[in-house]
Parts: C-alpha cells; structure tokens; sequence
C-alpha cells in the first residue's frame, strides 16, 4: 500500500502524463499539472523540478514496462513454434496493459513535435524494444527461418499484432482486445509467420 509521499507523487505524475499526452511538453505547464493533481505548485516542484523532469520519468515507466522484452532469448534446445508464442504472449501483454497505452501517447507527442526530440527518445529505449528482432536474429541464426531475413520476420510478426490490437487502442482509444481476442490473435500471427516461411521453402 502507497504511503501518502507516494500516493501524491503517485497523483502528480499522472497528471502529468495526461497533461504531457493532450500538451506535449511545449504546450504543457507545471501550474496545469498541479491542478489536475490537486497539489500546490509548491509541492510539485519538490517531486518534479521541471516539465523536463516529467517527462523522463514518464520515460523511465516506459521503460519499466518494455523491460521485460529484453529478457527474450533462442533456445536452440526449445521448440521453434513454442517459443514464437512466448514471444506473442510477451509483446501482445506489452501493447494491451493500459499503462503502456497512454505513455505511448506521450512519447508519439514528443516524437511529432521535434525530429531532434524523436531521435533522443527512440535511443532512450529503442535497444529494449529491439528485443524481439534480437529474437529473430538468434532464431535466424539457428536456421529457423530458412532464407528470410531476421528483421523482416519480425517485422511481420510483431506489426500483425500492432495492427490488430495496439494501435487501434492508442490512436483510436478503443478498448483492447479480450482475452480470448488476444490468445487468436496471438495465433493468427504465428500462421502467417509460419506461412510466409513455408512459401520461402518451398520456391
């Protein structure tokens, strides 16, 4: 249970995420992320010295919550298909939890403002959610994939599932996919990965 210190800094950073995630940082101000957290400026400044300030701690959730990604590892001693469902099961639990949802607003934000603030941000935390094509790549090693390129196996695989799950949630703000949704999908991935690489055997 948050002691009152945490549940108010708690308050304030959220705040700031839906302050970050309608504003972005330019057009965000301290004075409005107080109001929404019900804390004086004050008591703001104490957690958060700067708009810049909470945004890199808004990076540093998102961080969090892409960690487990980097994690993912071949194991040449497992079954292929097995573990190409794990790694559905992991990327699909990341692009459904609602937090990761609308922190991703409030990097797209940032992203779109600056071509300078977007490079800074993809470095941030781009290697964590290169993961998945780390994955590929060791699979590719192992000769799982035959003639395709790693990166394009990837490339496959996890946009199928953004497409079907992640980005109508965080541009159209449509509710995630239920369980059972998530679990087909997670399938129907796996099939068109598998088909892709019979289609490239068999030429």
């Amino acid at each position: 249970m948050l002691n009152r210190s945490a549940t108010k800094r708690q308050a304030m950073l959220d705040a700031g995420i839906a302050e970050l995630a309608e504003h972005g940082l330019a057009g965000a101000s301290m004075e409005s992320i107080a109001t929404r957290a019900e804390v004086s400026k004050r008591t703001l400044y104490k957690h958060f010295p700067s708009k810049d300030a909470v945004l890199e701690a808004v990076l540093a959730l998102l961080m969090e919550r892409v960690d487990p990604l980097s994690k993912l590892h071949y194991d040449r001693q497992r079954d292929f298909i097995e573990q190409l469902r794990e790694v559905g099961m992991r990327e699909m639990q990341l692009i459904c939890d609602p937090d990761f949802i609308r922190l991703s607003r409030v990097l797209m934000v940032e992203c779109m403002r600056s071509e300078a603030q977007s490079l800074r941000l993809m470095e941030k935390f781009g290697e964590k959610e290169n993961s998945v094509y780390h994955w590929f790549q060791q699979a590719g090693d192992a000769g799982q994939l035959g003639q395709l390129d790693a990166k394009l196996a990837a490339d496959i695989f996890v946009a199928f599932l953004k497409s079907s799950a992640y980005w109508f949630s965080v541009i159209a703000w449509q509710p995630v996919p239920k369980k059972a949704e998530q679990a087909r999908l997670i399938e129907e991935a796996c099939l068109t990965l598998l088909g892709r690489l019979q289609t490239n055997r068999s030429r």
